[in-house]
């Protein structure tokens, strides 16, 4: 299984980051895409990369922190994207609900990572809060077809992923899916096959029903399990889609399968996938 979006290099994890990682894979987990946020974050993220073969990076500068330095610091990193750890560009895209970067600042630097995007040939890992029509525009202005990706996270409703599928891009959940389920049920059934990704957002959205906590990679499992069930598919199934489509995405690379080994819970204790 692969988690397509986390973020262990917060300092969330700075008391058990090796702990955190060791147990996912021990669990099962095949690979792991960290994601950046911020250029402060860059290094962090490089050296999580750089020491598991199993961990990926993406480049990103979050709509949050969307500014004039933020686009100057982006251009000083785009060097970076030539690194074969680098799967994809991003964590970028548009953000209405918070309201922490004016909206044009968010859409200059949202335009500069498609830009990058699309000459790097890489995908784009989106965020997107109530601004789902205005992204949809911005990418087929700037990505001039030639870019996909993922819309991590992805809160929008059934109509929303029936367009965004039509674009070809895929989309991402986490443990979202797990606080309500039924409202996910029709979201996911208009997801087609090959667009459904798996992911955590750790540190954020730690699954139910024990969501207050810190998350992590080792609680991918219960996510899939949920999405499965509202899937009405096996486990094993909806894993094979999911890391299909993350291989189809991000490369074949993605995938380093190991044997699992006993690991201790995250909830203390012995635990299983």
């Amino acid at each position: 299984m692969i988690d397509t979006h986390a973020h262990l290099h917060l300092p969330d994890f700075d008391g058990d980051r090796d702990r955190v990682i060791a147990r996912a894979f021990a669990l099962g987990l095949d690979a792991l895409i960290e994601i950046n946020i911020s250029a402060g974050g860059w290094p962090a993220v490089k050296r999580l990369a750089e020491a598991d073969a199993r961990i990926h990076a993406t480049l990103g500068i979050h709509p949050h922190e969307a500014g004039p330095e933020a686009l100057r610091a982006l251009a000083g990193l785009e060097g970076e994207l030539a690194s074969e750890r680098v799967v994809a560009v991003g964590e970028t895209g548009l953000d209405a609900a918070r309201g922490r970067a004016p909206r044009e600042e968010q859409v200059a630097l949202c335009a500069a990572h498609i830009g990058l995007a699309r000459e790097a040939r890489l995908p784009l890992v989106l965020h997107c809060r109530e601004a789902f029509p205005e992204l949809l525009r911005l990418l087929d202005l700037e990505g001039r077809g030639a870019v996909r990706g993922v819309f991590h996270c992805f809160s929008g409703g059934a109509g929303e992923a029936r367009e965004i599928a039509a674009r070809g891009f895929h989309m991402g959940f986490g443990g979202g899916v797990t606080y309500a389920p039924e409202r996910w049920r029709p979201v996911l059934a208009a997801v087609p096959a090959g667009r459904l990704l798996l992911e955590t957002d750790a540190p954020f959205l730690r699954p139910a029903p024990d969501r207050r906590g810190r998350n992590e990679p080792a609680f991918l499992f219960r996510t899939a399990a949920a999405i499965a069930r509202l899937l009405g598919l096996s486990e094993e199934e909806t894993e094979a889609r999911a890391d299909a489509n993350a291989a189809d995405l991000f490369g074949p690379s993605v995938i380093r399968r190991s044997p699992p080994a006993p690991a201790d819970s995250p909830d203390g204790g012995a635990a299983s996938p």
